[in-house]
């Protein structure tokens, strides 16, 4: 028997994708500020020494650099944050969808509409993992640039996606069906009635012998 309306699949899924839509708004990445340059630029570095106006520009420079800066994924991720919020709000939808909350005239059918949630969320798991391999700047800029928490919360909802959509996918259990009594025809041959045993109170019969 088909299981009707959501399951729980399609709320861990849901949860999945908001988590992933709300992760382009914190940093993905922070970008350590490197002392040296602060050295430099500061009073007692080679720029910041200089007594005339120069001097005076790299001492403020130096005065105004944060020890770090961050970068969300709005900002970071050059096209791929509008892929991951079009997968994001895709989910919403054929949640939606499979509740009948979008009218009858658009019902999914729940469990077809699992695999292509879990086919969104691979694909969003596909950009994150690729941005946490290749962080910008490449393997020159390692050791100043960082993972911040928006990817992290990106990975986590993306993989929430997926284990939803696997979920809401998957056959519900039924329980199979005793057996009718009726089901199997009767083998055993019916007694003549010679054979049969007699009623209560009746008379009982004997067969006389061959030739009597």
């Amino acid at each position: 028997m088909e299981q009707k309306g959501l399951r729980t699949g399609h709320f861990v899924a849901l949860a999945g994708a908001v988590a992933a839509f709300g992760s382009l708004w914190r940093p993905w990445y922070t970008i350590s500020i490197p002392s040296q340059l602060r050295d430099l630029l500061g009073s007692g570095g080679r720029l910041g020494q200089d007594p005339g106006l120069f001097g005076q520009m790299a001492r403020g420079i130096a005065a105004a650099l944060p020890s770090s800066l961050s970068a969300s994924g709005w900002r970071e991720l050059e096209g791929a944050d509008v892929a991951l919020c079009i997968g994001a709000v895709a989910v919403v939808a054929l949640v939606l969808g499979a509740a009948g909350a979008l009218g009858t005239a658009v019902r999914v059918d729940p469990g077809a509409c699992g695999t292509f949630i879990a086919a969104l969320g691979v694909a969003g798991l596909a950009i994150a993992i690729a941005h946490l391999v290749h962080p910008p700047g490449g393997s020159a800029a390692r050791d100043y640039v960082h993972v911040a928490d928006g990817l992290w919360i990106a990975l986590g909802g993306s993989a929430a996606v997926v284990a939803g959509g696997l979920m809401a996918a998957g056959s519900p259990g039924t329980r199979s069906a005793a057996p009718s009594p009726t089901a199997f025809p009767r083998l055993d041959p019916e007694l003549p009635p010679v054979f049969a045993a007699p009623a209560p109170g009746a008379p009982s019969a004997s067969v006389p012998p061959p030739g009597a």
